[in-house]
């Protein structure tokens, strides 16, 4: 799973944790119904401004929807499996490795057109 599946993973478990439709939640974070459902299956990679639109919907803070959960209940580590607390310096992972996972993708598509 890559880190852009991995942040939709977590709005999918947070929404439903909140007893959130994905229609509520994009109500409440002022984006379309079908864009939050792109973003949990990981076909769209947020903004840092939605993220954050999505995260004061939820109530929590961007640090925590960054926090990898697991759907059992509970917090998995941050975005490698070695990192046991959230820093800034874990954020800027993760956000780099979305940003090149997006390259990646955009690249993989370039080639099959």
């Amino acid at each position: 799973m890559n880190s852009i599946e991995s942040i939709g993973e977590n709005i999918r478990i947070l929404r439903l944790k909140n007893g959130f439709s994905q229609e509520q939640l994009a109500l409440s974070a002022g984006v379309n119904t079908s864009y939050i459902g792109q973003i949990e299956r990981g076909e769209k990679n947020p903004t840092i401004k939605i993220l954050e639109q999505i995260s004061a919907a939820l109530e929590i803070t961007l640090v925590d929807l960054l926090t990898l959960y697991d759907p059992k209940g509970g917090v998995r580590s941050g975005c490698h499996p070695s990192a046991l607390t959230i820093t800034p310096e874990t954020i800027k992972q993760c956000l780099l490795e979305v940003l090149m996972d997006n390259t990646n993708m955009i690249i993989e598509n370039k080639k099959e057109t």
